[in-house]
């Protein structure tokens, strides 16, 4: 069904060209609103209605019939666009009434096109057809070889869905050469397409190919809904081939392309083709989004389709009743000249009615029960389909949980064990004394004793996260928080010779945070001053107080970091690139990242300053505790 976008752009070209000379003011701003309207229709449909309503009520002022005809045709193609086929179709058959009654051939001629295109879009293909071959003979009788040509192209479409693919492909190559001749550079780029679809079905990948190559490398700019068909169509053709690269490069132009003119069939094509693409790549969560994109694009075509299907029989009961209407008219005016005959006549034309009353009748209630039917099925559907979603965002939130809780513990961790096999391999290798054993034992302990209360506090509050993500604030004395931390990283300061200066006396001040974020916020900090401080340097480390934020400043000596890397850090929403430290430390990204995460979700906030004469200090500020 994809193929009907280009056909919706296709209908609009000859939406005005139905004017046939007409030079009152009135007339002429109908033309304006007309031109107007076809402009807006794929950017700005509420502008495209206003520009018609306009049109209708300079139309209606002028009282000429063929001008009303006119708009109610191009509001039929406006909603066809829309994919509002009820509406479109009522349209098409209130300006083809009142073109018969002006012998408006060519007027006629493209109601008739619209209703099949109608047809066309929910898959009465076979009607379609009727109604295109209905047209082409006015086509030939007023030797509108544009028009032909179009019609041409429709039935080869229709052709396609009913696999006569022979059929549609002559049809196709007789209207690309009929656009040549009529130079319509537009129904030129539609035929490409049709033929570039036509080979992929016939599995003449290289013809398809070189279709839709010609079409986009055109001179003659083609529209953004063609250039859509054929970036997709290439990417079909090339996925088959097997060249998955080209295939990914054309699948991502067409749904790009798709997604700009707001087509939905072109968005569900190009996004299931582009799906099996990556699928074939094995690129699946990617694969796995794009198909999540089809499924709702093809979902929200299928119930809009049924719904108008639906709206469609009902217009088709309105028809039948006028056209039984039209003969009770003409048995009237038999009555007035064949007195006998008409009293005859009218009381059979009375037994039928009572027969299509009471058929009416049974019609009305079984139509009745089928929307209730329909009703409460919807109501299911939408109700697993929200089960489903709610079910779907729980899972993905606690996927995402898991991840973060193993990215924190891993990146948290490494300082301190690191530190620790440094002790060990220096106990196994080394060459020490009984004294240097008791010092590096002590020393071993402490670190030891700090690292398994940061593990301990990792662990608590990772627990704590298993059924989501959650922030559990409390009172606390950030002071504590501090000593636990410096403690786990007691070697890596002793390694570096680093001088820790205290700008301050023993603190209880309580801060509103969550344990665990506090734990998380205060190691990263740490280790970040730690790495970017040079053998033996200095941090200093003290308080303040600022409104309802208690703030703890870290500032480490040596280079400052550039102002860009400072913006960098502030604004940066994902991991950044790790730079080494003063002697080679590694780093995974990831620390930054959490810091900010942390103080968002506790309402707290961060800030970096540079010194002027050397080293760089970040102040992180917490909620006091009321």
């Amino acid at each position: 069904m994809f193929q009907f976008s280009a056909t919706r752009f296709l209908l609009f070209l000859s939406l005005l060209v139905i004017s046939k000379g007409y030079s009152s003011p009135a007339n002429d701003s109908v033309k304006y609103y007309l031109e107007e309207s076809k402009k807006n229709i794929y950017t700005d449909f509420p502008k495209a209605k206003l520009y018609l309503e306009k049109a209708d009520f300079f139309a209606h002022q002028s009282k000429n019939k063929d001008l009303i005809a006119d708009v109610a045709h191009n509001y039929g193609g406006t909603y066809y666009n829309l994919g509002s086929y009820d509406i479109a179709m009522k349209k098409f058959m209130q300006a083809l009434s009142i073109y018969e009654s002006t012998n408006n051939k060519l007027g006629i001629s493209k109601c008739l096109m619209g209703q099949g295109l109608v047809q066309q879009g929910i898959d009465r293909n076979e009607e379609a057809i009727k109604l295109f071959r209905r047209a082409i003979v006015l086509n030939k009788q007023t030797r509108n070889q544009v028009l032909l040509s179009k019609n041409l192209l429709n039935i080869g479409i229709s052709e396609i869905e009913l696999n006569k693919k022979e059929s549609a492909y002559k049809n196709f190559m007789l209207s690309y050469k009929m656009a040549i001749s009529n130079k319509d550079f537009e129904m030129q780029h539609f035929a490409l397409n049709k033929l570039g679809s036509i080979h992929y079905l016939r599995n003449n990948l290289d013809s398809s190919i070189y279709y839709y190559k010609k079409l986009i490398s055109d001179i003659n700019k083609p529209n953004n809904w063609e250039l859509s068909f054929a970036y997709t169509g290439l990417s079909e053709a090339f996925l088959k081939k097997g060249d998955y690269k080209s295939a990914e490069k054309y699948g991502f132009q067409g749904f790009n392309m798709a997604e700009k003119v707001e087509a939905k069939w072109d968005i569900a094509k190009a996004s299931g083709v582009l799906a099996e693409v990556l699928n074939a790549e094995g690129k699946f969560e990617e694969a796995y989004k794009y198909l999540k994109i089809n499924k709702i694009y093809n979902d929200s075509l299928f119930d809009e389709t049924k719904l108008q299907q639906i709206n469609l029989l009902q217009l088709k009961t309105t028809e039948s009743q006028n056209e039984k209407l039209s003969t009770l008219n003409e048995v009237s005016e038999q009555k007035l000249k064949y007195g006998r005959i008409a009293v005859i006549s009218m009381v059979l034309l009375l037994l039928f009615l009572l027969i299509i009353l009471y058929q009416y009748y049974r019609n009305t209630k079984f139509k009745q029960k089928l929307y209730e039917e329909l009703e409460r099925k919807n109501i299911d559907i939408k109700n697993r389909k929200a089960l489903i979603t709610s079910q779907n965002r729980t899972l993905s939130d606690l996927n995402h949980t898991k991840n973060r809780l193993f990215s924190i513990l891993s990146h948290d961790l490494k300082s301190p064990i690191a530190s620790i096999r440094q002790v060990l391999e220096l106990l196994e290798f080394g060459n020490i004394t009984d004294e240097e054993m008791k010092i590096i034992t002590e020393h071993l302990m402490i670190q030891v004793e700090g690292t398994s209360r940061l593990l301990n506090n990792l662990l608590h509050w990772s627990m704590t996260q298993l059924d989501g993500a959650r922030t559990n604030r409390e009172d606390l004395v950030l002071e504590d928080i501090l000593q636990d931390s410096m403690g786990a990283m007691l070697l890596m300061i002793e390694n570096k010779e680093i001088e820790i200066v205290r700008l301050y006396s023993k603190n209880d001040e309580k801060i509103r945070a969550d344990k665990g974020h506090v734990h998380v916020i205060l190691n990263n900090l740490l280790s970040n001053a730690i790495k970017f401080t040079p053998k033996r340097g200095r941090i200093e480390i003290k308080y303040s107080e600022d409104a309802p934020f208690y703030n703890l400043h870290i500032t480490n000596s040596g280079s400052k970091i550039s102002q860009a890397k400072i913006n960098e850090i502030l604004n940066f929403e994902k991991r950044m690139d790790s730079e080494k430290g003063t002697v080679l430390e590694e780093g995974t990204g990831l620390g930054l990242l959490l810091v900010k995460q942390f103080l968002s979700e506790n309402k707290g906030k961060l800030q970096v300053i540079n010194h002027p004469e050397g080293g760089t200090e970040f102040i992180v500020s917490f909620e006091k505790a009321k």
